[in-house]
């Protein structure tokens, strides 16, 4: 039941009204003859729902006086008793905002209705309160951005959500100014003047600082329950991170699959580059280097040189190069490679390298570095030729940044990097096309002139660093290549004094080996590309030795299961089981001289120690070293 408190400073009135009140079933408090007694004996006790209390109260706490401590201090609501009602009284009583008035002398029915209809109410406006204040709580705490505003557009309340999503500190905005295009809202505004509701519209919005936005919105009318102005109710659903992921999953997606094609067609080619090369150096050793046919000859030589160098291209592009990294100053491998970038920028362009006197180390693959440095620099010799004041900068530095920062199409996390920039005063890339460079075969130069692939390589170097590259370029004002890596503890330089790609090269004293092995050997040939089976074959049995051509795994281990052989020459790629596993089934009860070719070398590849591994296309005479080299050691 109902707590009632009496605050009466008439002793039988206040008796009489608690004596009516149990009858009618109410738990009393009180009564207290002063306001201050009131409030220092119950401390405003909020579990009190109703103070009936004298508006003629004596002493420094007025019948006002306690009726508004009551409500403000502990939220329970009044019945005002009072012997006279002129003006002034009713003034003072309304001000105290009570549930109802008691006119002496009253009835006890009037007491037991006023006290009725004053619970009622009270009732009334807690549950009021607990809707309002859980519609706040629900309006603040919502993950979805939520605003109301007036017809006019005037945003009056936004929570939470709403003031992080549009980036709004202070005043809020008005809701014509969130749209990108005002007749979007003006669609909207027409909808919601007839009454009906724009549900699930997509909107491209702009927050503070011109940020845009892509948008998911409703919008409904509706009318304010107190004053019936009519107001909208807008929600938002943010799709522009969603959107943002999907786009580099899919550009991910794009990537690994243009990644795999450019392997497999790198592979394939491989296979045919070896088989055109090699025919033609056997061709140079039955043909007098005097003849006319010899020219031809070693023109085929070098058309086949350049289409090496292009499957090194889309091995490159699709990670399918060995990767060696180690901790190396970048300076050090700017210097080292600042010879052939001269030579590539040429004598009409001023190249500057601009280093630091304290070298930032990375855990980087230098072979792949100066790659990188060598398409950045051709890149930007491109973009300048023909200016009298063509410049390019190589500019080495150590960066750290406090939080996350997108560069490109990653996003590096805080921390310290070094970072190598590329930058020419050239033509410029336009806004529209920044996106595309890093696209594989994309190219704004004429046909012939690019395949498309240097900045695509170029990217793939720098994620597989674990860092990235970034594009600042504004068209006719230059343009500047960033790459970025993490910075880590470790040695300057390397031990070795040639450069990282020349260290790579094949021996040029090998081209003075004969084309001859020692003592007829018996080579288990394993390669399941048949052009390239016949012609190794061939190239063997020139050499002196015998050959047992088999195409895949299962023939190797029949025929090594019936015929002796010195030494295994096995493609690491075959379909099922692979070159490396074939090799330790043959090698399961003897260790076995064996040499491996290969169209690519990734890095997750674990050649058995000491032994050789051929990378497509190789020569005759490189082949023929090599299995001389293993049935000798």
């Amino acid at each position: 039941m109902s707590l009632i408190a009496i605050v009466e400073h008439d002793a039988l009135i206040a008796l009489d009204i608690a004596k009516t009140l149990k009858r009618a079933g109410y738990e009393i408090v009180g009564p207290f003859g002063t306001g201050q007694e009131y409030i220092d004996s119950l401390a405003l006790d909020k579990s009190l729902d109703l103070v009936l209390v004298d508006s003629a109260l004596e002493g420094p706490v007025t019948g006002k006086s306690t009726a508004f401590a009551s409500k403000i201090t502990g939220g329970i609501p009044s019945v005002f008793i009072t012997a006279l009602l002129d003006s002034k009284d009713l003034f003072d009583a309304k001000s105290a905002e009570p549930l109802g008035i008691l006119v002496k002398p009253f009835s006890e029915s009037e007491l037991l209705g006023t006290v009725e209809i004053a619970l009622f109410r009270a009732g009334m406006e807690k549950r009021l309160l607990y809707s309002e204040k859980r519609y706040r709580e629900l309006f603040d705490l919502s993950l979805s951005p939520r605003c109301i505003a007036r017809i006019d557009g005037t945003i009056i309340e936004a929570n939470t959500a709403f003031r992080r999503n549009f980036l709004i500190s202070e005043n809020l905005p008005s809701l014509p100014s969130l749209f990108e295009k005002q007749s979007a809202y003006n669609s909207v505004r027409t909808s919601i003047l007839a009454g009906k509701s724009v549900l699930g519209q997509e909107f491209e919005m702009v927050a503070a600082k011109g940020v845009k936005l892509d948008i998911i919105a409703a919008f409904s009318p509706f009318n304010d329950a107190v004053s019936g102005q009519p107001l909208i109710s807008a929600e938002f659903f943010d799709l522009t991170e969603a959107r943002k992921l999907r786009d580099e999953l899919q550009q991910a997606q794009k990537m690994d699959a243009m990644g795999r094609l450019a392997g497999g067609i790198a592979h394939d080619f491989n296979n045919i580059l070896t088989a055109i090369i090699g025919h033609s150096e056997m061709l140079k050793l039955d043909t007098d280097p005097t003849s006319p046919s010899y020219e031809d000859i070693e023109g085929i030589s070098r058309t086949a040189g350049r289409a090496v160098h292009l499957t090194r291209q889309l091995l490159g592009f699709s990670r399918k190069q060995a990767y060696s990294p180690k901790a190396l100053g970048l300076s050090y491998i700017v210097r080292d490679s600042a010879s052939i970038l001269r030579k590539l920028a040429g004598e009409q362009i001023a190249l500057s390298l601009m280093l630091p006197e304290a070298d930032p180390v990375s855990l980087v693959d230098p072979v792949q570095i100066e790659q990188a440095l060598i398409n950045l620099v051709v890149n930007a010799r491109d973009a300048v030729a023909g200016k009298p004041d063509a410049r390019i900068d190589i500019v080495v530095e150590e960066k750290s940044i406090g939080k996350p920062l997108k560069v490109g199409a990653s996003l590096l996390s805080p921390g310290t990097y070094a970072t190598i920039e590329v930058r020419d005063n050239g033509i410029g890339i336009p806004s529209s096309l920044t996106q595309k460079i890093f696209e594989p075969f994309f190219t704004t130069k004429e046909s012939g002139k690019g395949t498309g692939l240097g900045l695509a390589i170029v990217s793939t170097i720098a994620m597989q660093s674990r860092g990235a590259i970034g594009l600042r370029s504004e068209a006719g004002k230059g343009s500047a290549f960033t790459l970025w890596f993490p910075r880590v503890e470790g040695k300057v330089g390397e031990d070795e004094t040639t450069s990282p790609l020349t260290a790579n090269t094949v021996d040029s004293g090998a081209a003075n080996l004969d084309i001859t092995l020692d003592g007829n050997p018996t080579i288990l040939l394993v390669d399941d590309d048949e052009a390239l089976l016949e012609f190794l074959s061939y190239v063997l049995f020139k050499a002196g030795a015998a050959v047992i051509a088999t195409r895949n795994a299962g023939e190797a281990l029949l025929q090594a299961e019936k015929n002796h052989c010195d030494i295994l020459l096995i493609d690491i790629h075959l379909p099922g089981l692979d070159g490396l596993e074939l090799y330790a089934r043959l090698s399961a009860r003897e260790k076995r001289k064996s040499v491996f070719i290969s169209g690519r070398l990734e890095a997750n590849l674990k050649i058995p120690d000491g032994k050789q591994v051929l990378e497509k296309p190789f020569t005759p005479r490189e082949l023929i070293s090599a299995i001389q080299a293993e049935l000798s050691s």
